[in-house]
Order: C-alpha cells, then structure tokens, then sequence
C-alpha cells in the first residue's frame, strides 16, 4: 500500500468519523427538541381537570400510554405521566395497577428535579398505610417525603395543601385532636390561596369531613353535624363516579364520622329520653350504620368498618340487647374475614408491587441506554478501526463467548470461578445437561442437536444478570454462576431452567419433549463447590432426570 493510497484510506475514514458525529449531534439535538416539545404537551394535558366520565378516562388513559410507548421525554415529565396515569387507574377502582404505575412515577421523579411530584406521590402511599391503619408505615413514608423537602417549602399549593392533611390524618391516629385541627386549618389556608378551579372544591370538602372527626371527638357536635350537612348532598357524595372517586379520601371518613355523631347524640341526650326512646334510637343508629357497611363491604374496607363500630361500643356502649347482639355478630364476622386477609401482608405487597415497578422500569431503561450508548460505541469504535484490523485475531482466538449459543465460555467460567474463591464470596453453582442428549443427535441428526443447545442458550440467556452468569461448560453441558445477592435464587432459576426446557415445542419432531437434569450447590472459599454440582447433576441423571437435585 503506497503513501497516497494511505493518506485516501485516513481521509475516507476521518470523512465517515465526522459524518457519523455529526448524524450524533443531529439525532441529539432532535432528541431534545422533541422532549421540549413533549414537555409542553405534558404540562397542557396535566394541567387539564380531569373529565369524570368513564369513556373520557379511557381515552385519556390510552392517550397516555400511547406518548409513553412511542415519544420522548425527560424524566419529569414522563414521572407525570405516569402518576397521571395512575390516577385515572385509582379512579377505575384498579387499586394494584395504580400502585404499579406510582413505582413507575417514583422510578423516574427520583431522578429528576420535580420534588414536589415526587411528595406528591409518598403522600398517596401514606395515606393508603393511614386508612389501613399501619400507622407506623405511614409514618416512615412520611419522614422519607420530609427527607426530600420541608412541607413549608413546597411550592405547589394543591401537594402543599394535601401534604399538611395527611399530617393531621396521622395526628388522628394518635388522637392528638389539637395537632390535627392546625394541620387541617393550615391545609384550608392553603387551598383557598389557589384558584385553579381544579381541585380546590374537593379538597375543601375532603378536609372538612377531616375537621369533622376532630370535631366529634373533641365533643362539638353543632359544628361537626354543620360540616357534615354541608357536603352530604354535593355530588361527591351522591353520583356514582365521584363516590367511588372520593371513596377513601371522602365517603368513607363521611360515613365514619356521621356514625360516631349519631351514637353521641343520642349518649348525650340520653337523660331526656325514656329507656325505650333510647332503644329506638340505638336501633336507628344500626340501621344507618348498614349504609356504611354495604360501601365498606362492597370496596374492602372492612378495617374502616370493624374500627368504625369498636369505637361505638367503646365509647357509646349499647342498651338494647338486640343492638348489642347485632352490632357483636358483625364485629365477629369482619374478625374472621380480616384474619384471613392479613392486613400487613397486604402492605407488604403494596411495598413489593412498588419496588417491583421500579425496578422494571430500572431494567427498562437500561435496555435504551444501552441502545443509546451502542451508538455512541460504533462511533468511538472507527478511531481505533485500525488497531482493530490489527488484533482482530488475537481477540477471535481469546473470545470469551461460545459461537453457537451467545453464551460465555468454560473459559470464562474458570475465570469468574476463580474470582469467587478468591474474594471469598458465597456463591452458588448450578451445573446443567441436557438428558439423552447423543439419543437426539443420533435420531435428529447434529444440526437439530444445535438448534436444542441454541435453544437452551435462549433460555439461559433470559437468565443473565449482573448477578447470574451462564456458560456453555462443553457439549451438552451448561452452568450458571450466581454471586451472593442472587444465592437465595438459586433454586428458583434452576427450576425455571428445567421445566421451560421441558415446554419447548421442536419443529423437527412435534411430541418430542427434552427435558434437562440439574445439580445445585453453594458455598464459599475453598469449598469445592463445582464438584458438589456436579456431583448433585449425576444424582439428578441417575434417579430420573428432568429433575433438581442440590
């Protein structure tokens, strides 16, 4: 090659570098001219009232999802989107979808500079652990949300509004009425300095059955049978949409309180009325007791029911046997029902649904980085396109991965084992090989023996994460590599591996079912790990195959 065809070469290859950075400024900056874009749809369509129609949800919802899935967007924006989302799941009565969806919201909020959204949303989870009562879950959902910014300094009015009510929502809870009533005062302080004509009306009315509870508990029935008049016949209280809207934050609490209020009339006033008066009147209190059952009943909220009439017996105990018969009877059915719907098991998978969108949405993102960053790599990758052409052979002969099934190598297993044993770490080994696997060469032949072990790579491949490493060991035999995070999980992927193995259709032979033995085994140091594997993989051929055995 003479200088001038080499000085074309370096000009041609500098020409193509140049033009691939810039067709990288140029997707970069469109990106970001399409998130600004994006930006302004977002604020348009979240600053929009939300129409309480059925058919409007829905066509919002799938307008939502579609910006989702096809545009993008910074991280704060599409936070938004996703607790708008969850939202109009909340208002749909789709309680774990909305859940879900604020795991989404969280996921990408944390990561932007939208604090107040991000309150917003440990709000909504405190205020769930409030009306099921775990009080010290909402306690530490509201210190975490503190963490973030001090409730005095939120700039938005309707969270900083919301934010002070859930305070004296806790503050309930440890009957600390006076706390309470500030905190509540405080909330309508703030409402009424907004004037989106959005919200302000409802969270008026949410607070004032709120002061209503302080009220009748602070024995001032005039004013707490005011605030309950006031809203008893507003439509968030009588249309069917809006009362399963405001079911938590409202009807609920309403009936809650307007029960209370009826057994402390009549406890108050008791003197004034004959023995029998006081009998029909308790009698009353029970039949207006069942509307508040029937909702709770109908939209689980049987805790709110069984505390509802706790408080009653404890603070207006009955005279009417009958009363006290039918009011015993409920209390002992809500005790079985609850006793079989553990209420912290619930919180728990509230807690896990969260965690688990996150970290779906974690994965998810890292997929586009990735994506992303492969383009920026084969750009970075033409400089060096020369030392490239240079070691390309001595890269092809030290490949670490085997050509057939996209796997690691048994070379690079050795070298990851190594490591464990060195480091010390607990880590599990589980050794795979496929059963009658020279029976499927000899009857199918070699190329559908490789499309099994191809097959077998795929599944293995779905297994692959930072913390679970597989391998093709040699042949028909495999390995996966699970450092100590992933070690409870041991026994999980195997049994993933054996029976989605076993559910494989072939094309090369329509009722043939290959199914796979595994051997298990974890340790640490200098503990012989692999060979207990494999050890445990002969066990599992000889007593059966298709099985687990470690």
């Amino acid at each position: 090659m003479n200088k001038q065809t080499t000085h074309k070469i370096l000009i041609g290859i500098l020409l193509i570098l140049a033009g691939l950075v810039l067709a990288q400024f140029i997707r970069d900056a469109y990106i970001y001219v399409e998130r600004q874009a994006n930006h302004e749809r977002v604020e348009k369509l979240i600053n929009k009232d939300l129409a309480l129609k059925w058919d409007t949800m829905d066509v919002e919802l799938e307008e939502i999802n579609k910006l989702i899935s096809e545009q993008a967007f910074f991280n704060a924006d599409l936070g938004r989107l996703y607790e708008r989302a969850a939202l109009i799941y909340m208002e749909k009565g789709e309680t774990m979808t909305y859940y879900r969806h604020l795991g989404y919201a969280l996921y990408y909020l944390e990561r932007s500079e939208e604090k107040d959204h991000t309150i917003n949303i440990y709000l909504d989870i405190a205020n769930f652990f409030l009306n099921n009562y775990t009080d010290n879950s909402a306690r530490k959902v509201i210190e975490k949300a503190q963490k973030i910014k001090a409730f005095d300094d939120i700039e938005d009015l309707q969270i900083k509004s919301y934010a002070f009510r859930v305070l004296a929502m806790l503050a309930i809870q440890d009957n600390d009425y006076q706390a309470a009533e500030e905190y509540l005062n405080k909330s309508q302080e703030i409402v009424a300095m907004s004037h989106t004509g959005v919200y302000e009306e409802a969270y008026v009315a949410i607070n004032d059955i709120w002061l209503a509870k302080v009220y009748v508990e602070t024995e001032r029935y005039a004013e707490c049978r005011e605030k309950l008049e006031k809203w008893a016949d507003s439509d968030m209280m009588t249309s069917d949409v809006y009362r399963i809207i405001f079911l938590r934050d409202m009807v609920i609490p309403f009936y809650h309180v307007d029960a209370l209020l009826r057994a402390a009339e009549i406890f108050n006033s008791s003197v004034n009325f004959s023995q029998k008066d006081i009998e029909d009147k308790e009698e009353r209190v029970v039949d207006a007791l069942q509307d508040f059952i029937t909702v709770c009943n109908e939209n689980g909220y049987e805790k709110a029911e069984l505390k509802t009439i706790l408080e009653l017996q404890q603070k207006y105990p009955p005279t009417s046997s009958k009363v006290r018969y039918n009011i015993n009877s409920i209390v002992n059915s809500l005790y079985a029902e609850l006793f079989e719907n553990q209420n912290i098991a619930y919180v728990n998978a509230i807690d896990n649904m969260i965690d688990e969108s996150k970290f779906e949405m974690s994965k998810t993102e890292r997929v586009r980085l990735q994506t992303y960053r492969r383009t920026r790599i084969i750009i970075v990758s033409i400089v060096f396109v020369i030392v490239i052409i240079l070691v390309l052979s001595v890269i092809i002969l030290n490949s670490r991965y085997d050509g057939l099934t996209g796997l690691l190598n048994r070379k690079a297993f050795n070298h990851r084992l190594q490591y464990l044993i060195r480091r010390k770490q607990l880590y599990s080994v589980i050794m795979i090989d496929v059963d009658d696997f020279k029976k499927i060469n000899d009857t199918y032949g070699h190329q559908n023996g490789d499309i099994v072990l191809e097959r077998l790579g795929q599944l293995m491949q779905k297994e692959t994460t930072p913390e679970v490493q597989c391998y093709r060991y040699g042949g028909e035999e495999f390995a996966v590599l699970l450092d100590r995070r992933a070690v409870p999980y041991v026994g999980n992927v195997a049994e993933r591996l054996r029976n989605n193995m076993s559910q494989q259709a072939w094309e090369f032979a329509d009722k043939q079912v290959i199914t796979l033995s595994l051997g298990v085994a974890t340790g640490e140091g200098q503990d012989d790990v692999l060979n207990r594997a494999d050890e445990n993989l002969y066990t599992s051929k000889t007593t059966g195959k298709n099985k687990v055995t470690g």
